[in-house]
C-alpha cells in the first residue's frame, strides 16, 4: 500500500533563519564513494562538527538522519538497502557554539540536506496508529543512569550487556527495539547523554541458546527497569512510517 503524506522537509529548529548563514544548513565538505572491498560492519559516528559513516547503505543513512528504526522505512530501489558508501562529511567553520545536543540535531539536518542533494531522496510520510513499547521513567527521580556533557558511543557487548557512553534516549530506544522486535518510543523526557551499563545474563545458560529465543522480552525490560530506573509499557501511539518514494546513487567527488 502507498502512504499518503506529502514530501518531507524535515529540520530542526536551531536558530532563526535571519541568523543562519545562507550555507547554515549544508556541510561545507562531503565526500561520498562507495565502500567497494573494504567490508566490516556498519560503523557511523560524530566527529567535530560533521561526520563519518562506513560500510553504510542509503537506508541506514535515513535511519540516522530522521531518528527512525529500519521497520519505519520502505521501498526505494533496491540497491538503497544493499549498496554500502563510505561518507566524510564537514562543517562549516566559525558557526556559533552551541550545546552538544543541538549540535547533534543541527548536524543531523545537515545530513538530511545531503540525501536530499546528493542522493536526489524524495520521502512521504504517514502516521497509522500502532502497538509499541513506550520507554519512561519508572517513577520520578528513578533516573540511575549517569548524566554527561556529550554525545559519544552505545555498544553491545556479548550477547546480553550493554555499555553506553554519552547515549540519548533515542539511541537506547533504537537499541530496545532491535533487541525486542518491535518498536520503542522515547517518552522518557531525558534530552541529554548518559552513561550507563545494562546486563540482562540469565542466571543459568543452557548448552543450546535456541530456548532463549523469547529472552530479550523475559529478561530485558525488568533489566531496564531495575538498572536504568526506566520502564517499557505497551501502549497504542502513532508510529511514522516513511516511504522512499525516489533516491538515485551519488556521484563520487
Amino acid at each position: 500500500m502507498r502512504l499518503a503524506g506529502s514530501v518531507l522537509l524535515l529540520g530542526f529548529s536551531i536558530c532563526t533563519s535571519q541568523s543562519r548563514p545562507a550555507d547554515f544548513e549544508r556541510f561545507e565538505v562531503a565526500s561520498i564513494r562507495p565502500s567497494g572491498n573494504e567490508g566490516g560492519r556498519p560503523a557511523m559516528e560524530f566527529t567535530q562538527g560533521g561526520i563519518r559513516a562506513t560500510n553504510v547503505t542509503l537506508k541506514l543513512l535515513i535511519e540516522l538522519a530522521y531518528d527512525v528504526r529500519a521497520d519505519q522505512v520502505a521501498g526505494g530501489p533496491n540497491w538503497a538497502g544493499t549498496d554500502e558508501f563510505t561518507i566524510v562529511a564537514r562543517s562549516p567553520e566559525g558557526g556559533p557554539a552551541l550545546p552538544a545536543a543541538e549540535q547533534k540535531a543541527l548536524t543531523l539536518e545537515r545530513l538530511q540536506t545531503l540525501l536530499r542533494e546528493r542522493f536526489r531522496l524524495v520521502l512521504t510520510q504517514a502516521s497509522p496508529m500502532a502497538s509499541v513499547y513506550a520507554l519512561m521513567l519508572a517513577k520520578p527521580g528513578s533516573n540511575k543512569m549517569k548524566a554527561v556533557a556529550g554525545p559519544g558511543k552505545l555498544r553491545q557487548v556479548g550477547r546480553w550487556q550493554l555499555r553506553a557512553e554519552g547515549a540519548d534516549m533515542a539511541t537506547l530506544s533504537r537499541f530496545l527495539s532491535a533487541r525486542l522486535k518491535a518498536p520503542v518510543t522515547d517518552r522518557t523526557g531525558l534530552s541529554g547523554f548518559y552513561n550507563f551499563s545494562l546486563n540482562w545474563t540469565p542466571d543459568s545458560i543452557p548448552a543450546s541458546v535456541e530456548p532463549l529465543a523469547d529472552l530479550p522480552e523475559h529478561a530485558l525490560i525488568p533489566a531496564v527497569r531495575q538498572q536504568l530506573g526506566l520502564k517499557l509499557e505497551r501502549r497504542k501511539l502513532p508510529s511514522d512510517r516513511y516511504q522512499i518514494e525516489h533516491a538515485e546513487k551519488p556521484t563520487e567527488n
